[in-house]
């Protein structure tokens, strides 16, 4: 690629706003890169998003501007960086094309895109999947995961998972850490409540094990501890935001293993993260024994919290190792650097 710059598209979706953060640090380090994602109700951060909704007339117009779009695009970017199994093309169709024109293809997996339902309820004691595919036939949720990374690991120079939970379902795959944009995330200490606050903020109740989160909660609260517990819903990004800085503890989930964006945001901030952890995934990792986070699983949730509440003045320290840890694993500046040099290797 000398003497010229390396062209690169990401998208079409933009969970944890990765295809926007990397896009638009990719061209702060002198790479030509675009971001171009699907409808999203969220306005993530992105170069273009596809246009979607109005009457039948504007929706058969904003359907051929999108198509137009998407077939322009295959032919302009040396390397498509493709997130959730979503490609540019109905069938992922466009994947001959791009190895036609000598193109190169990653593919970004982002959690439940491969996560297994049999492997992950015959192996673990816990986990979310049942929560995640409800009454779904979890055989033949299995069987379109499966299809669909047969067909994408021929075409793929690469494939990357966000977080080493997903790994063992992706063979030969490479841990690109999740990257949040830190110029948002200023550290906050310890507020010093002086009754703790713990906060807990569930997108899904079955998938973060709210039930055993507030059992634990209420049995700390009949013995007599004094804290605030509240549960987030109903808020958006930025009042977020301003919870983590509220808060003494933040309980993310506690049955799938690993972190995702929300403890990552709290952590940035400053704030000691409850999560569910396993150490078993740590053999695709090489940071396992940093991650500051306090583990949980619907096993141990009250002892991780009592822990906690019994020991207050772990907190402003965990706190300052926490933001540390996302400086170093999950800064969108530091991923692109690594990002740029995989790149060029291909």
């Amino acid at each position: 690629m000398k003497g010229k710059k390396l062209r690169v598209f990401h998208g079409l979706v933009n969970y944890g706003t990765q295809a926007g953060f990397f896009a638009k640090e990719l061209r702060n380090q002198g790479v030509d890169a675009i971001s171009i994602v699907n409808p999203d109700i969220y306005k993530r951060l992105t170069d273009i998003e596809l246009k979607h909704g109005g009457s039948i007339i504007q929706k058969m117009y904003r359907h051929s501007i999108n198509l137009l779009l998407k077939i322009s695009s295959i032919f302009k970017y040396d390397i498509y960086h493709f997130y959730f199994g979503t490609t540019l093309l109905p069938k992922q169709t466009d994947l001959y094309f791009y190895k036609l024109l000598g193109k190169k293809i990653i593919f970004h997996y982002l959690g439940n895109d491969v996560q297994g339902y049999k492997i992950s309820v015959e192996k673990y004691k816990w986990t979310n999947m049942p929560g995640f595919i409800g009454n779904s036939n979890p055989y033949e949720y299995d069987d379109r995961i499966k299809r669909r990374l047969n067909h994408e690991t021929k075409y793929a120079d690469l494939q990357f998972v966000c977080a080493p939970c997903y790994s063992e379902f992706v063979p030969n795959s490479v841990v690109l850490p999740l990257a949040i944009d830190l110029e948002h995330y200023n550290f906050i200490g310890h507020p010093g409540n002086k009754i703790p606050k713990i906060f807990h903020a569930p997108t899904d109740l079955a998938f973060k094990g709210t039930t055993y989160i507030e059992e634990a909660i209420e049995k700390l609260k009949h013995e007599g501890y004094s804290f605030i517990y509240q549960r987030i819903t109903g808020v958006n990004h930025a009042e977020l935001k301003l919870k983590y800085a509220e808060c003494d503890i933040f309980i993310d989930q506690i049955m799938g293993g690993w972190y995702g964006t929300a403890a990552i945001e709290a952590m940035a901030i400053g704030r000691p993260v409850i999560c569910s952890i396993r150490k078993s995934y740590f053999e695709y990792i090489d940071y396992g024994d940093e991650i500051p986070i306090i583990h949980a699983d619907p096993d141990c949730i009250y002892d991780s919290i009592k822990l906690l509440l019994d020991n207050p003045a772990m907190l402003a320290e965990i706190g300052k190792s926490s933001r540390l840890f996302v400086e170093s694993q999950h800064d969108v500046k530091k991923l692109t650097q690594k990002l740029i040099t995989i790149y060029n290797n291909l």
